[in-house]
């Protein structure tokens, strides 16, 4: 039992010492040697903030689908598959779907 025990605690020093030496290797990187725009102090660069091309609105169908595991997750709905299926336009011969 002990040698189990030793055995195990070596493995978490282990663990815990190469998880360290990961954060200081990742802290020295950002030293003089990293590119100029590393770190807090940095200058941010042009293309910052949030992306100008931004995706389609999503299809009604997803808030539909959002609406049935809300229900699912208050009771409301009891067979969560079921419904997807429905609104999915699934059967079971496999035609239909979206």
């Amino acid at each position: 039992m002990n040698a189990i025990r030793t055995a195990l605690l070596g493995a978490l020093a282990a663990v815990v010492l190469i998880g360290t030496g990961v954060a200081a290797g990742g802290v020295a990187a950002a030293g003089s040697n990293a590119p100029a725009d590393v770190g807090p102090d940095a200058n941010a660069s042009d293309d910052a903030g949030p992306p100008s091309d931004l995706p389609e609105p999503v299809p009604e169908f997803v808030g539909d689908l959002l609406n049935e595991v809300d229900g699912f997750l208050s009771g409301e709905v009891e067979n969560l598959g079921d419904a997807v299926s429905d609104l999915a336009g699934n059967d079971l011969d496999g035609a239909g779907g979206v």
